[in-house]
């Protein structure tokens, strides 16, 4: 979906003078015609997860198509951490470079099915995520990475999140990260559809904000103690948003 620029700085919360600031001099992905600019939603998200930045519109536009389960002993049910529990928690990763860690992670969201041979697709997945991250790591600093892919990891019927832990951090010369922290932790996205995951990338990026969510998934806290921060930070950033919210 194409957003105007007025629409892409109500999305980024800011004015669009910024908006033009950023493209001129923070790379910020759009196409001119006719004078006017265009942005595309996925390509807008991605370059302000990248950059840290607010995309609280965004987030608040998009509905899951399917929704996932709540997590158990959450107050209220939860897309992101419904997603989390999905996808799981894979500790202990062994390897030394980004390429041996998403390869584990497509193991785990593909696994053989029914005696289904299912190597040709994480051999394409895993080449799909690498290429997304050749042309501009997605690392979003303080120790977590991002990957996914601008054409979307569609797959499954259900919203996942892997979270992923690597036996030992990931060096600056594996994965050169914006603040040089070395990579820690890692979320790989799968979803149904292109919008579920544009959903899940808004709600996964403000989270990220969240001070305790951060902690939690950096210090390793049991799965239940991250499903439980991803759900209380979800309901502060939907309370923080809800006052923006633009109405038709």
């Amino acid at each position: 979906m194409r957003l105007t620029l007025r629409e892409a700085a109500a999305s980024l919360n800011c004015t669009e003078k910024t908006v033009l600031r950023w493209i001129a001099h923070a790379g910020l992905p759009t196409v001119r015609l006719g004078g006017l600019y265009h942005f595309n939603r996925a390509e807008l998200m991605e370059w302000a997860i990248h950059h840290g930045i607010g995309s609280t519109a965004l987030a608040c536009e998009l509905e899951p198509e399917q929704g996932p389960a709540p997590a158990e002993g959450c107050a209220q049910a939860s897309a992101l951490a419904g997603a989390l529990r999905a996808g799981g928690v894979l500790a202990e990763v062994a390897g030394s470079t980004l390429p041996q860690v998403l390869c584990a992670a497509v193991e785990r969201l593909l696994p053989e099915e029914d005696g289904q041979n299912r190597q040709a697709e994480r051999e394409l997945t895993l080449a799909m995520l690498l290429a997304r991250e050749a042309t501009g790591i997605t690392a979003v600093g303080g120790g977590v990475l991002v990957p996914h892919v601008r054409a979307p990891l569609i797959t499954g019927e259900q919203p996942r999140i892997l979270l992923v832990y690597p036996l030992h951090p990931l060096p600056l010369s594996a994965v050169p990260t914006p603040d040089d922290q070395p990579v820690e932790a890692v979320f790989v996205l799968a979803s149904p559809t292109v919008r579920a995951h544009l959903t899940l990338l808004a709600l996964l990026a403000a989270a990220l904000r969240d001070a305790d969510f951060r902690q939690a998934v950096l210090s390793r806290a049991p799965e239940a103690s991250i499903l439980l921060a991803a759900a209380a930070a979800e309901r502060q950033h939907q309370a923080a948003a809800a006052p923006n919210e633009r109405r038709p």
